[in-house]
């Protein structure tokens, strides 16, 4: 690979991670049902979870084919999506616990591999029955959880009125209530029965490969959108543009997730060159605090109490694991050589998973860098967030490599 190849690698890497989700209906204890988890917030359900890596042990693995797409568990269920490389992207759906093959789907998709490997970017995102997936050229498709039917299928580029973007939809799908809300500089929401368009948005900004978020203040809803060129607070109801302010990334690629804090008042927006803690009162956006010491390239960082964890980096240049005051933006410590990889929090602790391959727990303190456990379970290049659910921790790389580790 030539430097000028692996730069551009770097541009696209944040591309290939991008979601959020808000699920509706009943949900197990320990399902990671969508993408940033069951709460939306990136933390996993933490009972019992050993931080000590040498203490889990390979429970199976599968071949999913390319792509970065992550793991969805729900019901004791995983669903995965890959691309065979040639003629399309398959969406797989196997037993959490042991890796049987419950059903898969195949059907025609484009692999895009635009100086990258290619393949699906959104997670899927499982809703009662349903489970709802996003291919690399716009393809939705609504599945039962169950076997695998059809229920409905649309396409992004009809629904929104636009062309497939230049690297492909990378936003996982939204379910709030009964409209499926999915983002490429638009937002368009599609109803979950059976895939119609109920509504999108009329501002058609160069496209972004983020997922909104969803918050509510006094009744309302709302929902925080992140595009190529700058970040919108939109109508739940209607996608009416309500506040706007611009947020520049490099190359115009902002891909991570808006993050709606607890209090449904503060949006932590984060992309690769720059972070911007904000305000929301219903009516507009205020700044609480910028920095560009944290740089998502890849995905979300993680919000615990007062700090946010996250891998700080930028494109054509090394990236770490930072640990940042949410009061303030201020960086509170570093560790070098994480890569372009990936943090969930699980409790106490942070797992990521490094570009290498590498799952790495650190202890989730303001304190000082804290390692707790290192193991490598993957080749590179793996730019995909690992999931923990069912008692085991999944990963993936981007040629398809899927590892579900058991304790």
């Amino acid at each position: 690979m030539t430097p000028l190849i692996s730069i551009h690698r770097r541009r696209l890497a944040s591309l290939f991670v991008a979601g959020f989700v808000l699920a509706t209906g009943p949900l197990s204890a320990g399902d990671w049902p969508h993408w940033l988890g069951p709460k939306s917030d990136n933390n996993a359900i933490a009972d019992g979870f050993d931080a000590d890596l040498s203490h889990w042990k390979t429970g199976w693995k599968a071949a999913l084919g390319k792509g970065y797409s992550s793991i969805a568990v729900a019901d004791g269920r995983a669903f995965c999506l890959g691309h065979d490389g040639t003629a399309g992207e398959t969406v797989y759906c196997f037993d959490a616990a042991t890796g049987e093959t419950k059903w898969k789907v195949s059907y025609p998709a484009e692999l895009m591999p635009r100086m990258h490997t290619g393949g699906p970017n959104a997670t899927p995102t499982v809703v009662g029955d349903k489970v709802i997936t996003v291919s690399k050229d716009g393809q939705v498709l609504c599945l039962t959880t169950a076997k695998g039917d059809k229920v409905w299928q649309a396409s992004l580029p009809e629904a929104m009125g636009i062309n497939v973007p230049q690297w492909g939809f990378g936003a996982s799908a939204v379910v709030d209530g009964k409209q499926v809300l999915l983002a490429a500089g638009k937002v368009v929401s599609l109803d979950l029965a059976d895939g119609h368009k109920l509504w999108a948005s009329k501002e058609a900004y160069h496209p972004g490969y983020a997922t909104v978020g969803v918050l509510s203040q006094a009744g309302k809803k709302f929902l925080a959108a992140l595009d190529g060129k700058g970040f919108s607070v939109l109508s739940a109801t209607d996608g009416a543009e309500l506040a706007r302010i611009p947020f520049k990334s490099g190359f115009d690629l902002n891909a991570t997730s808006p993050t709606v804090l607890a209090d449904g008042k503060r949006i932590l927006v984060v992309g690769n060159s720059a972070a911007v803690l904000l305000s929301f009162d219903g009516l507009a956006l205020a700044e609480v605090w910028a920095n560009k010491d944290l740089k998502n390239a890849m995905n979300n960082s993680v919000v615990a109490g007062d700090t946010i964890y996250g891998i700080d980096g930028r494109q054509g240049s090394g990236a770490r694991l930072v640990a940042v005051d949410l009061a303030d933006g201020k960086v509170l410590w570093s560790k070098d050589g994480f890569g372009y990889g990936n943090t969930i929090g699980v409790g106490s602790a942070i797992l990521a998973l490094t570009e290498s391959g590498e799952l790495v727990t650190v202890q989730a303190s303001r304190d000082g860098y804290k390692e707790l456990g290192r193991r490598q379970v993957l080749s590179k290049t793996c730019w995909t967030t690992p999931v923990v659910a069912a008692g085991h921790i999944y990963a993936r790389n981007d040629k398809g490599d899927l590892i579900a580790l058991a304790h």
